[in-house]
């Protein structure tokens, strides 16, 4: 064959040869919130519904409802390159509250609205080891190794309410065959006393989160934030859909 005519003919041929499809799973799991004093009192529950585009979240749902099926509040996640940093807005809907994370190009603003009143906060020049929302999940499993390893890890916490990117630390507190229990608090000795330690408790064969303590992202009617213990429960494994 000419080598000229096969260059030529080869984007031809390369489009009749098989284009392996992108794989969507839809993960759905709840989670049950109680109050961290008293397990009898169910606080709210969450349904999330995870989306994943060949095992990379893409977006995520979530509803909010309280113990009568209140719906209490709603998020979405959207997910970039960086799993841990997804932007994400939570809409409150009881009353005009919105936090909303999201990206201009390397540029990230945090924005709040409270009773009518809004406030934005844009901040360039982003570390390495930032945490968006739920991206902390994910972050999590990218430093797997070193957590089962009993390792500290640092990282930027992005916190709409706050305007602001936080410091926190992550550090195992307990380990066996099954389980791996993680602590998260204020990386400032000085300062951390502010915040009660949440503590995360992981399963080690699957990595997901299986039970959550501490400082939630939901507030009751009076403006209060919810402190709760939230059990997970997946309902089965994600099942493949193949996309043409």
């Amino acid at each position: 064959m000419n080598k000229i005519f096969g260059l030529l003919m080869l984007p031809a041929l390369l489009q009749g040869l098989p284009v392996s499809a992108a794989t969507t799973e839809v993960l759905e799991y709840t989670g049950t919130a109680r109050d961290i004093n008293d397990s009898s009192l169910v606080l709210y529950r969450e349904s999330h519904r995870l989306t994943l585009q060949n095992q990379r979240p893409v977006s995520r749902e979530v509803e909010y409802h309280d113990a009568n099926g209140r719906l209490l509040a709603t998020k979405t996640n959207r997910y970039g390159e960086n799993a841990a940093t997804p932007e994400f807005t939570l809409t409150d809907a009881r009353k005009e509250y919105r936090e909303q994370a999201v990206f201009q190009g390397n540029e990230l603003t945090l924005s709040l609205t409270e009773q009518g009143n809004s406030s934005r906060k844009t901040f360039r020049n982003l570390p390495d080891d930032l945490i968006i929302d739920a991206g902390f999940d994910d972050f999590v499993r990218q430093h797997w190794q070193a957590l089962q390893q009993g390792k500290r890890v640092d990282f930027h916490f992005a916190s709409a309410a706050r305007q602001d990117l936080i410091r926190f630390r992550l550090e195992p507190q307990a380990s066996d065959n099954n389980e791996l229990v993680l602590s998260m608090r204020l990386s400032s000795r000085l300062l951390a006393w502010l915040l009660d330690p949440i503590e995360l408790t992981y399963d080690k064969t699957s990595q997901r989160l299986l039970r959550y303590k501490g400082l939630t992202n939901i507030q009751d009617d009076n403006g209060t934030t919810f402190k709760a213990v939230i059990q997970y429960q997946y309902h089965d494994q994600a099942t493949p859909n193949p996309e043409n």
